[in-house]
């Protein structure tokens, strides 16, 4: 069992961030992995509901003549856009009132219980009410994953566990979205689609019932000591019988300081140093959502059904380039882990991700067309979740999921304009090789965020939480 001295937390201090100490100060061990890799399975799963539409267009519901290209544009803006915001905004303000497993437990409920009717219809306004709906889920995920795996993980470790256990998620991701399509796509697309109504419900739910507890930092944040402490004792006796040490240090209660919150203080986001930090990333999440993410990602399958490519052949590209490619650039990145200033990485993926466009442009063959857009979809992976653990980290434990889901939920008002712009660019330079579509996803839409970041971004290596966030 853990020493007293390093378990028991001094009395009469109310307020104070003993279990952030507590936390911080353990050595890591599968106890930690493991939570964190349980919150990369729900970004997973997840997520890759989340393009549903775009791969299936190309090789249904356009071939049908259901809808049009302009109405595409417009089912990827409300579900990319319009519901992950909803979402992220709504059910990120339920995770830092009541709990963060609450959070990803209704998170998958609404993802899995609106999908299944998608299935059922090839009518354009079903369709898109019943994607809008099921993107509310998706958009709480976003908020609350990347905020619970911070909270349990020491700084000193904070940016390779996250990273490393986010190579499980794009695994999840890559694997579970297109494999089936591979095999189910265009004969069976159904059953692609009720895999997602079924994996949220008998995996993602157990997994958040049985597989993780609430977060000690939030029930702290709350003023609920006791279920803090039971949490808390069970991952101290956990970290010290794996690590096989005699003892725990001793927590430096001095340098956490964790002010009580029983309500979300949503003000507090828009003023001060908070306020500035807010305008930044939504900045630079408005701008990155609308080109480097969805602006690529949502015409990528298109992009390659251009190119000749069969439906087997579009997955299996896509199959490469998330699975191969963003597992790659998370692993290099991970191995980099603390050494490197996020905002830094950041700028670098970002650059990286326009060379590897600027190839593919001039490159269409079946082998350049694999590799390059496994180049650029795992510098876009790079960016994209160095900027969800930068965010996660710009603000403190009462409004950690509230500042994340605000800012990145509001950050898909990109996700909204920047398909209908990347599908605009994407038909009226088609004869040019949509040469409009390849200069905004790179330009304006990696090139602008990542230069705010790196220029007025804070520094985070290896830095305590309580201190960067307060």
């Amino acid at each position: 069992m853990p020493d007293a001295a390093a378990t028991a937390p001094p009395r009469g201090i109310p307020g104070t961030g003993q279990i952030a100490a507590r936390i911080d100060r353990l050595p890591l061990t599968w106890a930690q992995w493991r939570l964190a890799l349980i919150t990369q399975i729900f970004w997973g799963v997840i997520i890759a509901a989340d393009g549903i539409p775009a791969k299936l267009y190309p090789f249904i519901w356009g071939p049908k003549h259901s809808f049009g290209a302009g109405d595409f544009s417009i089912l990827l803006a409300v579900q990319f856009g319009v519901g992950i915001l909803v979402g992220e905004y709504l059910i990120g303000i339920v995770a830092d009132r009541w709990g963060r497993r609450t959070a990803l437990l209704l998170s998958s409920l609404a993802v899995a219980l609106p999908l299944w009717p998608t299935a059922l219809t090839d009518r354009f306004d079903l369709l898109l009410l019943f994607f809008g709906l099921s993107s509310i889920g998706m958009g709480g995920v976003l908020s609350t994953n990347v905020v619970y795996m911070g909270e349990i993980v020491p700084p000193a470790e904070r940016g390779r566990v996250m990273l490393a256990s986010q190579i499980l998620a794009v695994m999840v991701f890559g694997l579970l979205g297109n494999v089936p399509g591979i095999l189910w796509v265009p004969l069976h697309y159904q059953w692609f689609i009720y895999l997602f109504t079924a994996v949220p419900l008998v995996v993602l739910i157990p997994l958040a019932l049985w597989g993780m507890p609430e977060s000690p930092r939030w029930l702290e944040s709350h003023g609920r000591h006791e279920e803090a402490e039971h949490v808390m004792a069970r991952l101290e006796a956990e970290c010290l019988r794996r690590s096989g040490r005699p003892s725990l240090p001793e927590p430096d209660y001095a340098r956490y300081a964790v002010p009580l919150s029983e309500h979300v203080p949503i003000a507090e986001l828009f003023r001060g140093e908070y306020g500035q930090r807010t305008i930044l990333l939504l900045a630079a999440w408005i701008i990155g959502y609308a080109g480097l993410v969805y602006g690529f990602t949502g015409y990528l399958p298109a992009l390659l059904a251009t190119f000749g490519f069969s439906a087997s052949q579009t997955f299996g590209a896509l199959l490469v380039a998330s699975v191969f490619g963003g597992c790659a650039g998370l692993a290099v990145n991970a191995l980099v882990g603390e050494a490197v200033e996020r905002r830094a990485t950041i700028v670098v993926a970002a650059v990286l991700f326009c060379v590897a466009m600027a190839a593919l442009f001039f490159n269409r063959g079946v082998i350049e067309a694999y590799v390059l857009s496994a180049f650029a979809w795992g510098t876009m992976t790079v960016w994209l979740f160095n900027m969800y653990n930068y965010t996660a980290a710009a603000y403190p434990t009462r409004l950690r999921a509230t500042g994340t889901g605000l800012t990145d939920g509001l950050g898909h008002l990109g996700s909204i304009f920047g398909p209908l712009i990347a599908g605009a660019l994407f038909t009226a330079t088609a004869s040019a090789g949509h040469v409009g579509w390849f200069l905004y996803v790179t330009i304006p839409g990696a090139l602008i965020p990542a230069a705010l970041i790196g220029w007025r971004g804070i520094k985070q290596r290896r830095a305590i939480l309580e201190q960067i966030s307060g």
